[in-house]
């Protein structure tokens, strides 16, 4: 019973500016004088459990090949995309990095799991003894990636917290400007991103042991044995 992250996907969307301010009095800043708020919001869906996936169509979405003792018997996948809504001050300006200057005044954060779906083999007879193994063992990944989504949640918050504290955007136009916090924005939140993948990627592998696998090999004989013997049927046809 393997385990397939999918990629995070990133989509940044622009809700708006806000009032354009004055410019500054000579010798005091250009940019407006930054209050951000931070707003974030978790959306976990719950896990689907499917059981219409054939072992080799597990494999090909899997990218792993199929032998004759290795296959899966399940598969645990997830999508995790984050949005966010950013709102800005801006104030116009000349100065040598360009007539427009945007600071944060609002960010909006949405972590999404978009996607979380438990898929137990067609060839396992539904609800029976080895289902019921097999989808405790997969729950338990998707508990990991819950567990993980939580904790990004958390440091995404605090790393889009410390961005808008001193993000500026310039340009020749509010939309350059903008486009210069929304790439700020981003650069900002990927890490927090790219820790969660790896953070799953362990415990993943914490959960994918010789052992455990031993364990499920051992469990349910009487379903193992009708399991098998269909499997060496397909093979044979």
């Amino acid at each position: 019973m393997r385990r397939r992250g999918w990629a995070v996907a990133t989509f940044v969307l622009l809700a708006g500016l806000g009032a354009a301010m004055p410019a500054q009095a000579a010798g005091a800043s250009s940019c407006p004088v930054r209050a951000p708020r931070i707003r974030l919001a978790v959306l976990d869906k719950p896990v689907e459990v499917t059981g219409t996936q054939s072992i080799d169509a597990m494999h090909a979405e899997s990218g792993e090949r199929r032998t004759a003792r290795r296959h899966h018997l399940a598969l645990t996948t997830s999508r995790v995309e984050w949005h966010s809504e950013l709102n800005a001050h801006v104030s116009r300006h000349h100065t040598g990095r360009g007539r427009v200057c945007a600071v944060p005044a609002e960010v909006v954060l949405t972590l999404v799991e978009a996607a979380h779906r438990i898929s137990i083999a067609a060839e396992v007879p539904a609800n029976g003894c080895l289902w019921q193994a097999v989808l405790a063992h997969e729950r338990r990944h998707a508990e990991a990636n819950r567990a993980s989504l939580a904790v990004a949640a958390r440091t995404a918050r605090a790393a889009a917290n410390a961005w808008a504290e001193r993000a500026s955007g310039h340009g020749a136009t509010e939309e350059a400007a903008m486009a210069q916090l929304q790439a700020g924005l981003r650069r900002a939140i990927e890490p927090s991103l790219a820790a969660m993948r790896a953070a799953r990627a362990r415990a993943h592998a914490r959960i994918d042991t010789p052992g455990e696998y031993r364990r499920l090999s051992a469990v349910c004989p009487a379903d193992q044995a009708r399991l098998a013997a269909r499997l060496r049927n397909a093979s044979s046809d």
